[in-house]
């Protein structure tokens, strides 16, 4: 090989060369970020569906167990006799043994709807001490943020299910509560609640009975 030959074979690459090689890197650089990009997105949104559903499989259980809890007493006032029940389209009220010891012994009033923490929609869980005392001490806790829905049903004795239980002496017979959302895709949760009690405890004494049947329309 002449000297010219060793001269151009050790020069290495020319501008254009160099700029060509530039230009193919940036095209595979910008095709691995727009996959990664995508990838990363799709990832996103898979785990945010799944950390929306598994949060409200934990919120429905604890409404569930709540609700079975319910106790079905009788509040006379005026000459009326109602339940403590109180069931709407998006929110449920009712009295439960109260958990805990000494002064927090007796019974709760525990509500689940909608509520509002920093100024972002939430669903709601209130707790308020019911008795001589009610309304002296309880909390809220928010259980989920965001664009959630929350939905309840009530099976009443027929069967079927409505929207609305309020003014019953007696507790629904199952309770269908759902939670929705939309993002990243619409989602859905549901479950169902079957109250343990039909009765307030004290009908179990013979004396009350009989009183009990008739005030909850069970007898003439």
């Amino acid at each position: 090989m002449s000297v010219a030959g060793l001269r151009r074979a050790k020069r290495g690459f020319t501008l254009i060369e160099a700029l060509l090689a530039l230009l193919l890197a940036s095209i595979l650089f910008a095709g691995i970020a727009l996959y990664t990009g995508s990838w990363a997105g799709q990832w996103h949104r898979i785990t945010l569906l799944s950390a929306n559903q598994d949060v409200a499989a934990i919120v429905l259980d604890r409404m569930v167990e709540e609700i079975e809890a319910a106790q079905p007493a009788l509040v006379f006032e005026g000459g009326t006799v109602a339940g403590t029940f109180e069931g709407h389209a998006q929110s449920v009220s009712f009295v439960r043994p109260a958990l805990g010891f000494e002064r927090r012994a007796g019974l709760d009033r525990v509500s689940y709807g909608y509520g509002s923490i920093d100024g972002e929609p939430a669903v709601m869980r209130m707790r308020r001490d019911y008795g001589p005392e009610a309304g002296s001490g309880g909390e809220d806790l928010p259980l989920m943020r965001g664009d959630i829905r929350l939905s309840f049903s009530y099976r009443a004795a027929d069967g079927a299910f409505v929207d609305e239980w309020t003014g019953q002496r007696v507790l629904p017979s199952l309770v269908r509560i759902e939670i929705s959302g939309s993002d990243p895709r619409p989602w859905q949760q549901v479950a169902y609640a079957r109250p343990r009690a039909e009765m307030p405890a004290a009908c179990a004494t013979q004396e009350l009975v009989q009183e009990c049947l008739r005030l909850m329309g069970r007898s003439g």
